[in-house]
């Protein structure tokens, strides 16, 4: 079974889900790409998982991403979900500064906001396209307190995240959501459900972080909420995926004045393109920035 993925569960006779992601492969990734140090690794990781859970939540086909707004040393930071298993992300701070050594997350960010964004473009010519933007303000130092707070007013679902590191190799995010009781619901089972909801956070509030790093989903779970009967079920892979290619650099040049682009051409005698996230290097040559300026002509500048 693939290190990277997702289970989505839920409880038997209630009005209660939840999601539990491990992410591994996808960390070495970024570690392959970006020393980061461990406070920036360890939000980063944190909000690669969210978004796969907050994807898998709302069984959302775009991308769903959180990008924060600071102005704390750590000056960007960006994970995303496309197609509910594609994950990308980045972390920047100023090319003159010091790598960020600061923990805590209103230390690195300075306090500021998260933007939790939905995107969708339109599949066919006669759809609209899906955008969805909210802030989520930064009032602690855990992200999973500020997700928290952001869903039970924004979204009016009482909704809790768990985060659990191992070691900075694996990121483990648990997430449980209390959804509406059923329109026709008679009072005792309105006051049934409320009460299996907080027997369930009461569970929630006494669990081990280090089991919930470590353990597979149907022990951990079945530790955790004894007692109550747990539907786990297959899991969705997830895997690191960068949105780049060369198509969009193309279009990034063409862009640019065409003045710039030759200037830049004739300095360097040929013109490439990376990307700042997944390190994906595209080279243009002459011939190349020939026929990007002037595809219909035979003349190479």
């Amino acid at each position: 079974m693939s290190i990277d993925r997702l289970h989505r569960f839920s409880f038997a006779n209630a009005p209660i889900r939840g999601q539990w992601v491990r992410l591994s492969g996808v960390l070495d990734e970024f570690r392959a790409r970006q020393d980061y140090p461990p406070g920036v690794a360890g939000l980063l990781s944190e909000m690669l998982a969210a978004v796969a859970m907050v994807s898998e939540g709302i069984q959302f086909d775009g991308a769903v991403s959180l990008q924060s707004r600071s102005s704390g040393p750590l000056t960007t930071v960006l994970a995303e979900c496309r197609q509910g298993a594609l994950l990308r992300g980045i972390a920047r701070w100023p090319e003159e500064a010091a790598a960020p050594t600061e923990t805590q997350l209103q230390d690195l960010l300075g306090g500021g906001q998260l933007t939790i964004t939905m995107t969708r473009p339109a599949a066919r010519d006669s759809d609209q396209p899906f955008s969805y933007q909210g802030l989520i303000e930064l009032t602690g130092n855990s992200l999973a307190a500020n997700l928290d707070k952001y869903f039970a007013n924004s979204e009016q679902l009482p909704t809790h995240f768990y985060f659990a590191a191992d070691d900075q190799t694996s990121i483990t995010g648990l997430l449980l959501q209390r959804l509406p009781s059923d329109d026709l619901a008679t009072d005792m089972h309105l006051e049934s459900d409320d009460r299996l909801w907080t027997q369930i956070r009461q569970q929630a509030a006494q669990l081990s972080l280090q089991q919930l790093a470590e353990l597979e989903p149907e022990l951990f779970l079945s530790q955790t909420f004894a007692g109550h009967t747990i539907t786990v079920h297959l899991p969705r892979h997830l895997r690191f995926d960068c949105s780049c290619s060369r198509a969009r650099s193309s279009n990034t040049l063409r862009s640019l004045p065409r003045e710039e682009i030759l200037s830049l051409l004739e300095e360097r005698g040929s013109i490439n393109v990376t990307c700042e996230i997944c390190g994906a290097s595209y080279d243009y040559q002459p011939v190349d920035i020939h026929m990007l300026l002037d595809p219909g002509s035979d003349t190479i500048h």
